[in-house]
């Protein structure tokens, strides 16, 4: 348990902001995806319900980003990749540019992750 504390307090801020960013691109995704779901296009619902679950997992990779894992940010970086995509296939199923407004919050989480100061916290252990 004192290691976890200790941990947590030597957290750089890059990790602290991708945190951040993670819980926000979260809730937009879960926000789209259950504002999404009663669509009566098939395509559409199956791609809320992929928003929703893209949702729950940044919730659980942001939650891990504490500890100075190296997995855990490469856990990110492909969570963020996908939530890319993801935004990219909603942006063409909805013709609708505030769709990409959610591109923005993945690529600052790999812009922070790539910051030397989290490069070197989480290659630290």
């Amino acid at each position: 348990m004192s290691s976890n504390l200790r941990t947590s307090s030597q957290k750089p801020q890059a990790v602290m902001l991708t945190q951040i960013l993670l819980y926000l691109a979260a809730v937009v995704n879960l926000f789209n995806g259950f504002y999404s779901i009663g669509s009566n296009n098939s395509l559409k619902m199956t791609l809320a319900a992929i928003m929703i679950l893209f949702g729950l997992v940044a919730i659980w990779v942001a939650s891990r980003l504490g500890q100075p894992i190296p997995s855990r940010r490469n856990h990110a970086i492909v969570l963020a990749s996908i939530l890319i995509l993801l935004r990219i296939v909603e942006y063409f199923v909805w013709h609708n540019f505030g769709f990409l407004v959610g591109i923005i919050l993945p690529v600052l989480v790999v812009w922070r992750l790539g910051k030397t100061e989290a490069k070197e916290w989480y290659s630290a252990n």
